[in-house]
C-alpha cells in the first residue's frame, strides 16, 4: 500500500475568492489522481497538489488503511482527526 500527501486549498466560506487556507491530507491510495480527487471530495477545494508519496510505513504510522484519507494539517494547526474511508 502506497499513499499521497496532498495539498488542497479552500476557500473561506464569504465567498472571497482571494481569500483561502491549505489542508493537508495524506491519502492511502497509489493512484495519484485518485488520491487528489478524494481529497477535493472530501474537502470541498477547488484544486489539490500533489507533494510528495508516502510509503506503507508512514501511512500505517497514521492509522489509515487502503482508500482512507486524513487532513493532517489546516494553516497551522494540526487536525487530530479520525481516518475516513471513501
Amino acid at each position: 500500500m502506497d499513499g499521497w500527501l496532498v495539498t488542497a486549498a479552500v476557500f473561506k466560506e464569504d465567498g472571497d475568492d482571494e481569500e483561502f487556507r491549505h489542508v493537508v491530507y495524506a491519502v492511502a491510495v497509489a493512484d495519484p489522481a485518485e488520491a487528489v480527487r478524494m481529497t477535493i471530495a472530501d474537502c470541498g477545494a477547488r484544486a489539490g497538489m500533489l507533494n510528495c508519496p508516502l510509503q506503507k510505513e508512514q501511512l500505517q504510522k497514521l492509522g489509515l488503511e487502503p482508500g482512507e484519507l486524513i487532513a493532517i494539517h489546516d494553516g497551522n494547526h494540526p487536525i487530530p482527526a479520525p481516518s475516513r474511508r471513501h
